[in-house]
């Protein structure tokens, strides 16, 4: 019993780390700041640190080589500066 209890538990837990480790979904799209509405940036905002976040653990997990995973990382940096530009002229076109 204590065998197959053990045989269960680490099948879970491979299975758990396999699915762990995959690459998030399509990136969020950044709205149009001179169009968007308040709740539409900010409903951006949180879909944005949740695709960086899932990204950056990717990234740590995945069998990538270092220079897949440099170029990643600047794809990543190149989004987040992107979307926090149009938070600024979001921000510029409400005042």
């Amino acid at each position: 019993m204590k065998k197959f209890l053990f045989a269960v538990c680490a099948s879970a837990l491979f299975s758990v780390s396999a699915l762990a480790c995959e690459a998030p979904a399509n990136k969020p799209a950044i709205p149009d700041p001179a169009t968007a509405a308040t709740a539409q940036m900010v409903k951006t905002n949180n879909e944005v640190k949740q695709y960086v976040k899932a990204q950056e653990e990717y990234l740590n997990c995945s069998s990538l080589s270092s220079r897949e995973k440099r170029q990643a990382v600047e794809e990543l940096k190149a989004y987040a500066d992107s979307f926090n530009q149009a938070v600024r002229q979001f921000k510029l076109a409400s005042n």
